[in-house]
């Protein structure tokens, strides 16, 4: 009938290749006890990086990640944490190649009754922590032959967020900015800084959400189906790899969707 949308009729998720992009590179990837941390750490060391997987306990122990996987348990909300992480890793590690900025948390609330200490959450996990383990990692960092990092970011950075999420949105947004800003700097250092917004995924943020809001995640993606995880592990490690080398400043934008 006339008018009416076209029936959807999502082709499933393609074969996706073995490939070894970051084979060989050291890397530190924070939230690694959570489901894109969890995917990223797999993706990193079946191609044959070394890996630092960092995350607070008991959910790091607990956390289903190769053997090969370093962990070392952290609390980002703590800023000495933060500082000493990149060093702690790159002793395990031998050196460090790239940052993975990863972790975050979400404050659900609406925005007339959030508290203080919601707020200065959401802060000091989502955007003081990758500042600091920025800061922290330039000097391993400099002494790499493909240095990168990426933060990860999100789609409520650009639009708000799809339900009441201000103290997520107001950090991601922060650490946009600030990405292009340390780009900006480390550049002549030959480090490149990125973000990346990944897709919405079955994980555990989004069972914070409510099912209306959840519902409508799963129905804007315009491949008409939800991303696997290893499909969103490939183009970050892609974009973190000297495949990308000339990548730096800007946003790979995995959602699938239109922001």
């Amino acid at each position: 009938m006339a008018g009416e949308p076209e029936p959807r009729h999502p082709k499933p998720a393609p074969t996706l290749p073995d490939v070894d992009w970051v084979s060989g590179l050291r890397m530190l990837v924070t939230g690694a006890a959570g489901a894109m941390g969890r995917g990223l750490v797999e993706e990193a060391v079946r191609q044959g990086a070394s890996v630092a997987a960092t995350g607070r306990e008991p959910s790091l122990g607990a956390a289903e990640l190769p053997s090969a996987a370093i962990r070392i348990a952290a609390d980002l909300a703590d800023p000495a944490a933060c500082s000493s992480l990149p060093g702690r890793a790159a002793d395990a590690l031998g050196g460090l190649d790239v940052l993975i900025n990863n972790a975050a948390v979400l404050v659900r609330r609406s925005f007339a009754d959030l508290s203080l200490d919601e707020l200065e959450q959401a802060w000091r996990v989502n955007l003081r922590a990758p500042v600091l383990l920025m800061q922290a990692a330039r000097p391993h960092l400099e002494q790499s032959r493909a240095p990168a990092i990426v933060n990860v970011i999100s789609t409520a950075a650009f639009n708000g967020g799809v339900d009441r999420v201000a103290p997520y949105a107001m950090s991601k947004a922060g650490l946009l900015a600030v990405t292009k800003s340390v780009a900006k700097e480390f550049g002549p250092l030959g480090i490149r800084v990125l973000s990346l917004s990944p897709p919405s995924m079955e994980s555990q943020m989004r069972t914070h959400l409510s099912p209306e809001v959840n519902e409508r995640v799963r129905t804007a993606a315009l491949l008409g189906r939800m991303a696997e995880m290893r499909e969103v592990a490939l183009t970050t490690l892609f974009a973190a790899s000297p495949y990308a080398s000339f990548l730096t400043g800007s946003t790979v934008d995995v959602t699938g969707s239109i922001v």
